[in-house]
């Protein structure tokens, strides 16, 4: 199985999002899966301008000449698909939402109807299940809510399987916690990358493993007090 890994952080590889990415893609491989990962800090990719060139003058290919071509061509090929994302506002970053809607010349512009609801029929191979790998500096867990329901959207204009997501919580931790808090530390890296055993060997990611993946290390009045200590200690920097 090919599974493709989108990474929509900013800071790529140096990122929260990629702790959780290296130890899911382990468990994909452990799988069986062949892994190809996409750093979108490092493309250029033009935002889509509504044009609909890649519909009526150049059917499946954009007008803009980036490097959005070659990721189309590893969408088509990947029968899984992994979007990760820090959460940025509520959703997910730009870059990737940037990705997402250039991803348009896939879709014919005819309309029909999947499942009760209004749809573009989709061309040649694509994906068949997603799953949602993402990073929060927050401690409540409903802040990945709105994130989730775009990727479930996705999926369905997609015509995609949902397998669940790896949501990790006040993530800024997970370093300075190895530390502290070891034990806590690897059983949330064995879940990830379970979660990526269970996501190419299953196509679903389980209730319990998601759980692990988001539990507490920390109280979060003690997460709290810790982090406006280190921003203190930044700004004082600064000054």
């Amino acid at each position: 199985m090919n599974a493709l890994v989108i990474n929509g952080s900013p800071r790529g590889r140096k990122g929260h999002t990629q702790w959780l990415i290296d130890r899911f893609t382990r468990g994909m491989e452990d799988a069986g899966a062949a892994v190809e990962t996409i750093q979108l800090c490092t493309k250029n990719i033009h935002h889509c301008t509504g044009c609909f060139a890649c519909w009526f003058k150049t059917p499946g290919h954009c007008v803009h000449r980036d490097d959005m071509e070659p990721i189309l061509e590893s969408f088509k090929n990947a029968d899984a698909l992994v979007l990760a994302t820090p959460v940025y506002v509520d959703g997910m970053t730009g870059l990737l939402k940037n990705c997402v809607d250039r991803m348009v010349p896939l879709a014919d512009p005819h309309f029909e109807t999947r499942e009760g609801h209004m749809r573009h029929p989709l061309t040649g191979s694509l994906p068949r299940r997603v799953a949602l790998v993402s990073a929060c500096g927050f401690v409540e867990r409903d802040n990945f809510a709105p994130l989730v329901e775009h990727v479930r959207a996705f999926c369905r204009n997609m015509d995609a399987g949902f397998a669940g997501a790896v949501l990790r919580p006040a993530a800024p931790i997970l370093h300075f916690a190895s530390i502290r808090h070891p034990l806590k530390t690897r059983t949330i890296s064995k879940a990830v990358r379970q979660a990526g055993v269970e996501f190419i060997a299953g196509g679903k990611i389980t209730d319990d493993t998601a759980e692990r993946i988001s539990s507490d290390i920390f109280s979060k009045d003690a997460y709290i007090k810790n982090a406006n200590k280190h921003f203190d200690r930044m700004l004082a920097k600064k000054g």
